[in-house]
């Protein structure tokens, strides 16, 4: 009975050092480092790129304009959050399945080359966007969303240029605080 207890007692203590071990793992990681690995595990074949070839090709892309919060007064000016880009609907697709499959697209960011990373609105080289889709009429609007005034620049100026290289009619201000 006594050696059982010492086994038991042994088990214990490997299992616990191995799980403080697991947890430190996690608390080395970024925030971000740390969503996009949550985001490699929920992303399959259903999700890839091909599924979304025309948005990140800017052919699906119907306008893009400035996202702000908030609203002009005379003590405030709105902010620059992002890009809102509206884009024509694919057969079958739903809003939640296009965000899971541009998160899936953004979560495959370490392994992009730098000019693809360069290209494109949906991720930032160092920091997140954030996507939010929902329908929108007849097709969907993505909200991307920097962590920063600056992010938010390059988000805009990306998906501009994104819908600009396929001669997308653009309906925004050229407004980029």
């Amino acid at each position: 009975m006594k050696a059982r207890m010492g086994m038991f007692a042994l088990s214990m203590a490997i299992g616990s050092g191995l799980l403080v071990a697991c947890e430190n793992t996690q608390e080395l990681q970024a925030p971000a480092d740390q969503a996009t690995a949550a985001e490699r595990v929920r992303c399959t074949a259903d999700f890839s790129d091909a599924t979304i070839s025309r948005v990140l090709d800017g052919s699906a892309i119907e306008h893009v304009e400035p996202l702000y919060k908030g609203f002009a007064s005379k003590t405030s000016n709105p902010s620059l959050q992002g890009a809102a880009i509206v884009v024509e609907p694919t057969k079958g697709d739903t809003a939640e399945r296009l965000a899971r499959s541009l998160e899936c697209h953004q979560a495959q960011q370490p392994v992009a080359t730098a000019s693809a990373v360069r290209a494109d609105p949906f991720r930032l080289q160092g920091s997140r966007v954030q996507i939010d889709v929902t329908g929108a009429r007849d097709g969907f609007r993505i909200e991307l969303t920097g962590s920063s005034s600056a992010a938010a620049r390059e988000i805009l100026a990306r998906a501009r240029a994104l819908a600009a290289q396929t001669g997308t009619a653009q309906g925004q201000t050229a407004d980029t605080r």
